[in-house]
């Protein structure tokens, strides 16, 4: 199950800049080759985000700005973590890149360089450190 963060669920969403303040995600079901689309119930807090993920059985997610600790919840939950780049995506256009690996995966290695939790700070402000 793919998670992308959306502000909305109308049908034309796109995947949306913050990770852990969304209002929704839409859940990409590849064997059905369908989406779901959930309430953030956490919305607000990042880490408790990526709980939330992992109990809706998802084992990968994107994202445009994302803190340390949501990513080191999911990277210990051994959910696969890519980034998107900055500038908004439709649902299709994200699935069909992901299928041609066109997003850089991020891991303990290379988390420095893309991890940015898109405060004005360029702080996490969850509460992780």
């Amino acid at each position: 199950m793919l998670a992308i963060p959306t502000d909305s669920i109308k049908p034309d969403v796109k995947s949306s800049a913050l990770f852990g303040n969304v209002n929704y995600f839409a859940l990409y079901n590849p064997k059905e080759g369908n989406f779901r689309f959930v309430p953030n119930i956490t919305s607000g807090d990042g880490v408790k985000t990526a709980e939330f993920l992992k109990m809706n059985m998802v084992s990968k997610v994107v994202y445009s700005y994302m803190g340390k600790g949501p990513f080191n919840t999911l990277n210990e939950s051994n959910i696969e973590v890519f980034f998107l780049g900055a500038l908004p995506l439709a649902l299709d256009e994200i699935v069909l890149a992901l299928d041609k690996d066109a997003f850089t995966q991020v891991t303990e290695q290379n988390a420095a360089q893309y991890l940015d939790s898109g405060t004005q700070t360029g702080e996490c402000q969850c509460g992780c450190n």
